[in-house]
């Protein structure tokens, strides 16, 4: 809001908004509706208004602060990873621009947390077993959070998965539908194969066409002890799965009437991952700001706006 004190049909106003964009306005005596301005980017910007008039001249200047509310965050880590080698941890923001965030990691069974300002991290297993992996995004007044189960092993091998096409027109890309999808593949695979549920593990993954991959871990009880048999193990077990998948022997039924076949895709050679004043003169004039986007407000130019979207900043005459 801009106020003007004097002999306000002569005066002259012109407004910075510090992006790059300027307005001015010549023998303003009222502006009814205000002054409004889009920010489409976040960031810390200077707002200059200055006014002039047959008395004098008045400057007042505003930074003002504006960010987005964080509306979503996707950690992204491997589905399986190998004990004692080095794994990359990547948080996904939605919007990707929201400001200033602070990532606050809990690895593992680590009592204490890793807290940074990047997405990412890398991070080195060193227990066997399901490991979970908690991200807490901060941003502004909103702190959002993720979590991950890690299956750590010694050695694995994996291969991808297609399906016959059919499969998409029934995949909602949510996590849940994934996780239930990927239960009803091992039950297929180990009916087709023999091999043991504790020694297979498959994770459907993110996004269309529909993709998955298959994890071949080591039988412990032939293995311990012996590492150099774990290769040979894997192997052989890696090779009657993909023999069946080539065979067209594993399939499974959706739902009545829907029938859906799983091939053997290109191999993957590694686990794929889950995949931003003075005043002067008789011409006074105070410049305040009052930021409204959707059903947020803050004043004092800080901008919170849900989603990211083009900022509005009201300014008026009186």
């Amino acid at each position: 809001m801009v106020g003007i004190e004097g002999e306000g049909p002569r005066t002259s106003i012109m407004l910075d908004f510090g992006d790059g964009n300027a307005i001015s306005y010549s023998n303003v005596s009222s502006i009814e509706d205000g002054i409004k301005h889009n920010y489409k980017n976040v960031g810390i910007y200077k707002v200059v208004a200055v006014a002039e008039n047959n008395l004098g001249s008045d400057n007042a200047v505003l930074y003002l602060h504006v960010i987005c509310r964080l509306d979503h965050v996707h950690l992204s880590a491997p589905f399986v990873a190998i004990k004692n080698k080095e794994v990359n941890l990547t948080v996904v923001l939605s919007p990707s621009q929201v400001g200033t965030v602070t990532y606050i990691w809990w690895l593992g069974n680590y009592t204490e947390p890793i807290i940074t300002l990047e997405g990412s991290i890398s991070f080195t297993f060193s227990r066997e077993g399901i490991n979970t992996v908690t991200v807490q995004v901060s941003s502004g007044d909103t702190l959002l959070q993720d979590k991950k189960r890690v299956a750590v092993h010694e050695y694995f091998r994996s291969h991808l998965l297609a399906f016959s096409s059919n499969l998409d027109e029934y995949n909602p890309d949510v996590v849940e539908w994934r996780q239930d999808i990927s239960r009803v593949i091992k039950n297929s695979l180990v009916q087709a194969t023999g091999i043991a549920e504790k020694q297979l593990l498959v994770s459907v993954l993110p996004g269309l066409p529909t993709a998955a991959e298959f994890f071949v871990l080591p039988d412990k009880e032939i293995t311990e002890g012996k590492p150099e048999r774990n290769a040979a193990h894997v192997d052989q077990l890696s090779e009657i799965l993909l023999n069946a998948l080539n065979q067209n022997l594993v399939q499974f039924t959706l739902r009545p009437g829907v029938q859906i076949n799983v091939y053997a895709a290109h191999l993957s050679a590694a686990p794929l991952v889950d995949i931003s004043e003075g005043h002067s003169g008789s011409a006074m004039m105070m410049l305040l700001s009052v930021v409204f986007v959707g059903d947020s407000f803050l004043s004092s130019g800080v901008c919170v706006p849900s989603p990211c979207s083009p900022v509005p900043i009201s300014l008026g005459a009186q």
